[in-house]
């Protein structure tokens, strides 16, 4: 039982890691697409590499603030955004490029919340709702950082719903008691392929058509 508690721990913490990264990297190429200064866009990479996780530990009180807890990953975010900056001439940065990584940064964050909050001993609803907060919270913010209104309250492709629908598989696979490794897993596969197949399909959230 012991080694099982461990490597839940271990996994969660390396998942972290991993959603912090990716969403730190997706958004300083957000900024440096549209001409953020080297303040900006390490600003703006934090704000998304940690954005959705601060929401979830804010909501789950009592069991941490992972930002907090590790400063070393701290400095390397800073390190990274600034290194991606200052090679922005040798990005040949496309919207497709963009579209990928935030599509990968919003997956990795669903399992990310879906996770410590299922360990938490949340109930499911409030895994997966928990669990969506995280993936899109990063994005949010970005965009209110931006002076845009976020994408997540737009009519679009699939982006929120993949967070939903990610963490709910993340809860279905944890109930039955499959290995939670795999459960993140096809919470990421399954998020990430939503997101990425909703513009060839037309799958698409629609707002009240104007009379």
């Amino acid at each position: 039982m012991d080694v099982m508690i461990a490597w839940q721990a271990a996994t969660l913490f390396l998942t972290d890691y991993f959603a912090v990264a990716v969403g730190v990297l997706s958004g300083v190429l957000f900024a440096i697409d549209r001409d953020l200064d080297i303040v900006g866009c390490v600003s703006l990479g934090l704000v998304v590499g940690y954005g959705g996780g601060i929401i979830r530990d804010i909501l789950l009180h009592d069991q941490g603030f992972f930002f907090m807890d590790h400063p070393n990953l701290v400095v390397f975010c800073i390190v990274l955004a600034a290194m991606v900056f200052l090679l922005r001439e040798h990005l040949k940065i496309k919207e497709s490029h963009l579209f990928i990584v935030d599509a990968l940064s919003m997956a990795l964050y669903a399992v990310a919340g879906a996770s410590k909050v299922y360990l938490a001993g949340a109930s499911a609803v409030f895994v997966i709702i928990l669990g969506a907060l995280t993936a899109v919270g990063g994005g949010v913010l970005r965009d209110v950082c931006l002076g845009e209104t976020p994408a997540v309250f737009r009519p679009s492709n699939f982006y929120a719903v993949s967070g939903i629908i990610g963490s709910t598989v993340y809860v279905i696979f944890a109930s039955f008691g499959i290995p939670l490794s795999v459960a993140g897993v096809t919470c990421v596969a399954v998020a990430f392929l939503l997101t990425v197949l909703s513009p060839h399909f037309g799958w698409r959230t629609f707002a009240r058509r104007r009379r």
